[in-house]
């Protein structure tokens, strides 16, 4: 269990009693919190990877913590994270704010030079991310278990500032949206309450509607109609996401750009607002019941809504409050078109969400749920201890925030494979094209591909991912030279995923044998991922020594090719040339190895 103070504010936060029972974040200290919002905001599953990559914090670390690059969704996160014992604090420190200030500052434009080596990386995927058109958010968070306050926010408010000068002054032609958060007490029970209400909103509402249908099946009922953009304007202004909350990605901001589609959104009911309604798809609300009148002497409809939830059209509610009456004066006149859709069954509330939510960005994994190589994987799972894999099916925020310990992540599966099958920067920077990509897919999730191959590769990685923490726990002040060295190296964006890719290259010398197939191996026990971490670990702490070698690899997160390839051979020639003195530890490794016949 973590330790979080028995304070009196705290008594009711649902989100820090879920947080006290997360023991899978135990090792990460005062990060843990940090971690955990991350997983409320955006339902990560797989936040052991992510915080083997993201987390920053160091003596030393420019007033930051962790650096979130999440290029397959356009967003950076920079936070400050805090932790106090106090039980009656009445508000985080302002000046661990203020220091994200000085965060962003180095991240977007100060001499890399003059960075330590975990944010000299960090800053450059940023900045790499950024000039490759790849971000559109930037968020900047301070996290921490008090209430929040006005000095914190003021200097929140005053980051953003900054952020958006550098990013226009160093990169002109970047359209990225630039927000902060502070999250306290109250937006951490915010964040957890919205996983669990499927609609957040439960007030009574009502709307006047030109007219509409109803139609009704089994468990359900929905009334289409259209509603005044001027209606969702205040909705939104009244409630912000809290409307959103069965549409876990939420309105993602306005990018000025003629291919962004809440641009389009926002032009259109500016200038065109008698043809929205044909423009545009319209939106699904989930209410707990509704109730239509009329017509009235103007022909009109009044619907009373008990509760609202958008589940599909948060780009176009979020995009039409964006306009005042000045923008668009004649927002009044523009139509949405509306369904209203009721129901408590929660198999028919779940597939709703499910099949109505084409706004939230649909995972690439999502595609393969149903693929034979998966339903054989998670077939064959079903006999591997204390693991549970779930094969592409994703079980939405809740199930990533609960996160069974024995999880093993769809993220951190390919992964590991593609790793292993020394594709090191297709696994850090494009792991979604392995999901997509036909010819990808097929090449690390084959007819070949067992679930004990899976176990073979994942607890490698999982083991990299444990050394690494256990690296950077070691007191700087108190830290070997060696010891040194392997931090310097760990602190490298994708150091992990580069081991892993090294250990594969030299796994004939650790193996003493030909491998023809690396699909092929497995442990010879049909052992836990756990188990097979601890069977790793030998290899793990002999390799460490060789880690300098690797460093150059990992500049620009693994992009040059060139500079992988050769540091993976200077690796394995360096265990080549140790093999003899390490003989007992490979023997012993290669002794619970073997390929699959």
């Amino acid at each position: 269990m973590i330790n979080i103070p028995d304070m009196e504010a705290s008594a009711d936060n649902k989100a820090l009693a879920k947080f006290a029972t997360r023991t899978d974040l135990e090792g990460y200290g005062p990060n843990a919190l940090l971690l955990f919002a991350l997983q409320l905001r955006w339902g990560i599953s797989d936040i052991d990877g992510v915080a083997a990559e993201a987390l920053t914090d160091a003596s030393n670390d420019k007033k930051c913590d962790l650096v979130y690059v999440d290029r397959e969704n356009g967003r950076v996160v920079v936070a400050q994270g805090y932790m106090s014992s106090k039980a009656d604090l009445a508000a985080a420190p302002s000046n661990k704010a203020s220091d994200l200030n000085t965060a962003v500052t180095w991240l977007l434009s100060g001499d890399l030079d003059g960075l330590p080596p975990v944010l000299r990386s960090a800053a450059e995927e940023v900045r790499d991310a950024i000039e490759q058109d790849e971000i559109r958010e930037f968020h900047i968070w301070y996290v921490h278990n008090a209430p929040e306050s006005t000095n914190v926010s003021d200097e929140l408010k005053q980051a953003v500032i900054t952020a958006d000068a550098l990013i226009h002054a160093h990169f002109s032609d970047a359209q990225i949206e630039v927000t902060s958060m502070e999250i306290g007490l109250a937006q951490l029970d915010r964040l957890y309450r919205r996983t669990e209400a499927t609609i957040a909103v439960t007030d009574k509402l009502e709307v006047t509607v030109p007219g509409g249908f109803e139609s009704a099946g089994d468990g359900w009922s929905a009334f289409t109609t259209s509603v005044p953009g001027v209606w969702l304007r205040e909705q939104w202004q009244k409630y912000g996401e809290d409307l959103m909350s069965p549409n876990v990605r939420a309105y993602l901001g306005i990018v000025r750009s003629e291919r962004n589609i809440n641009n389009g959104i926002k032009t259109t009911a500016k200038e065109t607002p008698d043809r929205f309604w044909i423009y545009n798809n319209g939106i699904t609300v989930l209410v707990h019941n509704y109730a239509v009148a009329g017509p009235n002497g103007d022909g009109n409809y009044e619907i009373t809504l008990e509760g609202a939830g958008i589940v599909n059209g948060a780009q176009t509610t979020g995009s039409i409050s964006t306009l005042s009456d000045d923008d668009a004066p004649d927002l009044g006149s523009t139509q949405v078109l509306t369904r209203f859709v009721m129901t408590e069954n929660p198999d028919v509330l779940g597939d709703v969400i499910k099949f109505n939510n084409t706004q939230n960005k649909v995972e690439a994994a999502d595609f393969r749920s149903k693929d034979e190589v998966q339903e054989r994987l998670r077939k064959e799972f079903e006999d591997i201890p204390d693991a549970d894999y779930r094969g592409a099916r994703r079980g939405g925020i809740q199930d990533a925030i609960e996160r069974p310990a024995n999880r093993l992540s769809d993220r951190a599966v390919a992964q590991a494979l593609a790793g292993f099958q020394l594709a090191p920067n297709l696994a850090y920077n494009e792991t979604r094209r392995i999901w997509e990509e036909n010819g990808i897919y097929s090449r690390f999730f084959s007819e070949r591909t067992s679930a004990r191959h899976v176990v073979f590769v994942f607890s490698l990685l999982r083991a990299l991912e444990a050394t690494k923490r256990r690296v950077n726990d070691v007191p700087e002040n108190g830290r070997t030279e060696a010891q040194s060295r392997h931090v310097q190296f760990f602190r490298g964006r994708g150091s992990t995923i580069t081991m892993l890719a090294a250990i594969s290259a030299s796994i004939e010398l650790f193996l003493d044998r030909q491998v023809p197939d690396r699909v092929a191996l497995r442990f010879k026990d049909n052992c836990s991922p756990l188990d097979a971490a601890n069977y790793w670990q030998p290899i793990i702490d002999v390799v460490l020594s060789f880690s300098g070698t690797l460093i150059e690899a990992t500049n620009l997160g693994l992009k040059k090719q060139e500079n992988v390839d050769d540091a993976l051979q200077r690796f394995q020639e360096m265990v080549e040339a140790t093999a003899d003195a390490n003989r007992e530890r490979y023997e012993e490794f290669s002794a619970r190895v073997e390929a699959a016949g």
